[in-house]
């Protein structure tokens, strides 16, 4: 009956650091066996796909087609060749010298006047304008004024016959009208020459400006002519380095990409698998343990205090 009385031992403590160390270990290889798992090889109509597993955790996925799925990657690839081997035989025929517009024609400037009629200036112009009123009205006078001095003998002559003496009133009226009528005749004369000498003038003007606005545009068009060339020079300049460029270009471009290969397609699905849980049952061990250490801690408290109320 001793072992009634006899006091409880506590449970010894859980060895976690170790529980741990079991746990670790069990992650690791869990999580080869996972990896492992989740590798399969993989055989379809089109390619095959094999696993090796290699020292340190490492692996070799192998990839490789089917015979006719290869053999149609191998003809791709070389049509691929061949379109970059002839643009590579192009690069032969790119221009080597540098760019330069030496080979072209001169720049046109400006206008070149040079060669140009001269045309009368506005003072010859006036000059001539005014020689040829004094030319017109001479030629009239020399006309008009033998007619003139002819019609003043002409009335003095009726004057005496009329018995109207020189120096009267009436002899000098009647000679005053005829000087009046002579005058207006010169006027008339006069603005008769301004006229002619500005319709010749103006003639003369719109001749000289007709003249160099010919002269102009004919050679606003040669400029517009040398600058046509030019720039057609320029183009074929341009288009003969660019050309091979861009034919290399279209050749590379029309290289197929590398052939999509086909591929099996199959939704492999993942495996995961749980560790062992060590660490946890090794806590849930030292728990019971506990548990069971405190009740029978209390149930040795229980049979002690029964004996005191026994013996008392």
């Amino acid at each position: 009956m001793s072992f009634i009385f006899s006091s409880p031992k506590p449970p010894p403590a859980p060895d976690y650091a170790g529980a741990a160390r079991e746990q670790g270990a069990a992650n690791v290889e869990t999580a080869r066996l996972e990896g492992r798992m989740n590798r399969p090889d993989v055989v379809s109509p089109y390619d095959i796909t094999t696993v090796t597993d290699l020292p340190n955790d490492r692996f070799l996925q192998t990839y490789s087609l089917t015979p006719e799925y290869e053999a149609q990657r191998q003809k791709q690839v070389g049509i691929t060749d061949k379109y970059l081997d002839t643009a590579g035989n192009y690069l032969a025929g790119l221009p080597q010298e540098s760019f330069s517009l030496s080979g072209l024609s001169a720049q046109p400037g400006l206008i070149d006047r040079s060669g140009f009629t001269a045309i009368p200036t506005m003072e010859n112009i006036n000059d001539y304008t005014a020689r040829v009123e004094g030319e017109f009205f001479n030629r009239a006078m020399a006309r008009i004024q033998p007619q003139h001095q002819q019609e003043v003998i002409d009335l003095q002559t009726r004057l005496i016959n009329a018995g109207i003496p020189e120096g009267s009133v009436a002899y000098n009226n009647a000679m005053a009208e005829l000087r009046m009528t002579h005058q207006d005749t010169l006027r008339d004369l006069a603005q008769q020459s301004i006229a002619e000498g500005q319709k010749l003038g103006d003639a003369q003007l719109a001749r000289a400006t007709d003249l160099r606005s010919f002269q102009t545009s004919d050679a606003l068009s040669s400029v517009a002519e040398r600058e046509r060339i030019r720039d057609r020079q320029l183009s074929d300049y341009l288009l003969g380095r660019t050309q091979p460029l861009s034919e290399i270009a279209t050749l590379s471009g029309q290289a197929p990409p590398p052939p999509a290969v086909a591929t099996t397609g199959l939704d492999v699905p993942a495996t995961s698998i749980a560790p062992p849980p060590i660490f946890a049952a090794a806590q849930q061990q030292g728990q019971f343990d506990q548990g069971t250490y405190r009740g029978q801690v209390g149930a040795y408290g229980a049979r002690m205090a029964a004996l005191g109320s026994a013996l008392s």
